[in-house]
């Protein structure tokens, strides 16, 4: 929804309001004389569904009469309002003069500013799209509607030739760039992307040449400003990128990376950060550009979950002991056993990098010793088996399990009784329990565990690829097979309920696919080879096979060669790739996340109008916030936010938001949930088979707003007895249907 600031200036004068029913201005016009500005009038331009701007002139707002008239244009394709300056005669009640700032550039000061008291109209990260105000004879006050602002692309510049690259405008900002250079040109750029804490790499064109960087301070650091230079590189007769210099939010400068040319260009928007490049790279760095998104320092981040603690189990005695869970990861395990059982236990963690030795809980004596170590870099301890003697309440085996590897039984376990210590989806940080000269029970602490990481298997030319941890699980996988090795591999992800396909190396050869059966099955075991393929004399993969939850085991994809590798996470499942790929599939790693299957939900058939394409969020814990837009038909796009096991889950638009932006609807979960859903739709003539038009939700504790018009057909969704843990339906431009999934109470 728009955000609306009230008029500044004078008092007096008739109110006019240009409303919302525009996406942005293209031309502003001031007259103004001795007494001050006389009238303002902008005009609007909004775009239809192909993105078409259609010109709206605005009304005069003020007397036109002699005096000098300024105009100020702006590109709505590419620039919008982030500002405005202006200066009022209190005693007069009249403003004297107006200045305008885009994210591109500012106008001249129209009007007189001497003595006049000063007023600002701005809203951080956000444009605006519409005037509101008063006037008479002259302008009075001036006030403002702002919406989101979106992000600014600059057209690359340099040469025209090699291949097309975009890294699009989704990520939150960047961490580091890092170049190839020789003495003429550009030969590499990488770029290290944050998106949503997460790191994502990138890079164009050649590893030639010495290497430099520049690291940022993110997130408290933002590149505000990028120089560069173009020029015919003479050896090859190509324009190229010749040199790159930044600035940043702190007033650091970066070096010159590269040597500097002829032609300059400069990427710079008003209060905008750096958060994508794109353009055209080969054997070197043909062309570069950029874009930039409205600067909002982020809040510091929320404080995380506590750890959960399972109590101790095992027998009764001992003295209580306690490591807590002020730790990142648990390092090494030592158990030393002896006839009666475990003499004593101690575990070594890590903190920010900082080893922690613990200390020993039992007591040193005669017996064996075994030790368990874990890297912590990319692996986590999971679960730990135990047994004890409960006639003498003593721990008298022990075995550790990690996403990666299972320690074997530390003592003894025969005859004993079984205890273990797990959280599905979670890892352990801390160890608590009791021990006197032997350990009499063991406990843990548990936070949620990071997606793991396999480095990629197979030859190191081609292009970086990365997809990254942001998805639920893998939908389909599919291939392009020769008879030697792996030409192209298409994968189908599940985000939000929503199908993402990304795709790597050269579609050519016969067409093969492997479909899980998601939400319900995933894959938990990946097993592939590579190999020198003889007519390219490239280290590439030659095969790949899957295994899934539901015990299911994929074809061999391509030929078996002799080199294998194995990516396997215990309790966990694949939910993105990574690699190097070109004319075909050089290398591939993958990501594991822990996996926790939905508990049984009833799934209450989407009701409304007819058309749009279905979207699923799937099943959560709950839901935390409702996010519902507005546009000219009814409701044009829904958001909710769930929590899965403690944690944030944002699901994503479905439909279209509108300058109007979101209502929101905040739950106090998890002691608030949604009962029933009730809606309104109706057939309106450009949305297709109906539009919803309505929605008005209600909890164990109240009724939310109506949220748009209601009509005459109407639906309620919900079921006595149940809660909603999350929503489906089908969406256009705009929300057509809508259905809940519900779980008892």
């Amino acid at each position: 929804m728009a955000q609306k600031l009230e008029a500044k200036g004078g008092k007096g004068g008739n109110q006019w309001d240009d409303l919302l029913d525009h996406d942005n201005i293209a031309k502003i016009h001031v007259q103004g004389g001795h007494e001050g500005i006389q009238y303002v009038k902008f005009d609007y331009v909004k775009f239809d569904n192909l993105k078409i701007g259609q010109p709206k002139l605005g009304s005069i707002h003020g007397l036109s009469r002699k005096g000098f008239t300024q105009t100020f244009e702006i590109d709505p394709t590419s620039e919008y309002i982030v500002s405005v300056e202006g200066y009022y005669d209190e005693s007069k009640g009249i403003i004297q003069a107006l200045k305008f700032k885009t994210n591109k550039k500012t106008s001249d000061m129209i009007g007189y500013d001497e003595n006049g008291l000063k007023f600002s109209l701005e809203v951080k990260g956000k444009a605006i799209i519409g005037f509101h105000g008063f006037a008479d004879t002259n302008l009075n006050s001036l006030g403002a509607y702002f919406a989101p602002a979106p992000p600014t692309k600059f057209d690359y510049q340099g040469g025209s030739g090699a291949q097309l690259w975009d890294d699009g405008s989704n990520y939150n900002g960047v961490r580091k760039v890092s170049f190839s250079l020789d003495d003429t040109e550009i030969r590499q750029i990488r770029i290290e992307y944050d998106k949503s804490g997460l790191v994502e790499k990138r890079e164009y064109g050649s590893n030639v040449g010495r290497q430099e960087e520049f690291v940022l301070d993110y997130p408290t650091e933002y590149i505000i400003y990028m120089e560069g230079t173009c020029d015919i590189v003479s050896d090859t007769s190509k324009n190229r990128v010749r040199s790159l210099m930044f600035k940043t939010s702190k007033g650091r400068t970066s070096p010159i990376f590269g040597k500097v040319a002829a032609r300059k260009f400069v990427f710079e928007s008003n209060g905008s950060a750096l958060i994508g490049f794109h353009g055209r790279a080969a054997a070197a760095v043909d062309a570069i550009g950029a874009y930039f998104s409205p600067l909002i320092l982020s809040a510091p981040a929320p404080p995380p979950p506590p750890a959960e603690k399972l109590q101790a189990k095992g027998g009764n005695g001992g003295n209580q002991w306690d490591d807590l869970a002020d730790h990142d990861h648990v390092t090494k395990i030592y158990v030393q056993g002896g006839q009666e059982g475990i003499q004593y236990v101690k575990f070594d963690y890590v903190k920010n990098g900082q080893p922690q030795s613990g200390s020993v809980h039992g007591l040193l004596g005669r017996g064996f010793t075994q030790t368990f170590e874990i890297d912590p870099t990319n692996e986590h301890l999971v679960s730990v088996e135990g047994y004890y003697d409960e006639s003498k309440g003593l721990v008298q085996g022990l075995k550790f399990k990690t996403n990666k590897k299972t320690s074997d039984m530390i003592g003894y376990d025969e005859n004993g009784l079984k205890f273990s210590l797990e959280v599905n989806g979670k890892k352990i940080i801390g160890f608590h329990g009791y021990a006197q000269t032997y350990l009499n029970s063991l406990g843990a602490y548990f936070v949620t565990a990071p997606p793991t990481k396999f480095d990629y298997q197979g030859g190191s030319g081609a292009q970086l690829w990365d997809d990254g941890t942001n998805y639920n699980g893998v939908r389909k996988i599919s291939f392009a097979l020769d008879a030697n090795e792996i030409r192209q591999i298409r994968i189908d992800y599940d985000k939000g309920g929503l199908i993402e396909r990304r795709e790597y190396g050269g579609n050519v050869g016969r067409q093969e696919e492997f479909v899980v059966d998601y939400p319900s099955e995933y894959i938990i075991y990946m097993e592939g080879t590579c190999d020198i393929v003889s007519d390219a004399s490239k280290n590439r993969v030659r095969s790949l096979m899957f295994k899934t939850s539901k015990g299911r085991t994929s074809p061999i994809f391509g030929k078996v060669a002799a080199r294998k590798f194995v990516f396997e996470s215990n309790g966990s499942a694949l939910i993105g790739f990574h690699g190097r790929a070109a004319a075909a599939v050089d290398a591939i790693g993958a990501y594991f996340s822990r996996f926790i299957l939905p508990p049984s939900a009833e799934t209450l058939q989407a009701k409304g109008g007819e058309g749009g394409d279905p979207w699923s969020d799937g099943v959560f814990n709950g839901v935390r916030n409702i996010y519902v837009g507005q546009g000219e038909n009814g409701v044009s796009a829904v958001k909710f936010v769930y929590d899965k096991d403690s944690q944030v889950a944002e699901g994503n638009d479905h439909g279209k938001p509108t300058l109007l932006g979101y209502e929101e609807f905040k739950l106090e979960y998890p002691s608030e949930y949604i009962t029933t859903v009730e809606g309104c739709f109706d057939k309106i003539f450009g949305s297709g088979g109906g539009v919803i038009t309505m929605l008005k939700f209600k909890t164990n504790k109240r009724t939310s707003p109506p949220f748009g018009l209601e009509t005459t057909s109407n639906f309620v969704l919900g079921k006595e007895g149940y809660k909603i843990v999350g929503f489906h339906g089908t969406s256009s431009h705009e929300l057509h249907q809508l259905g809940v999934y519900v779980m008892p109470i």
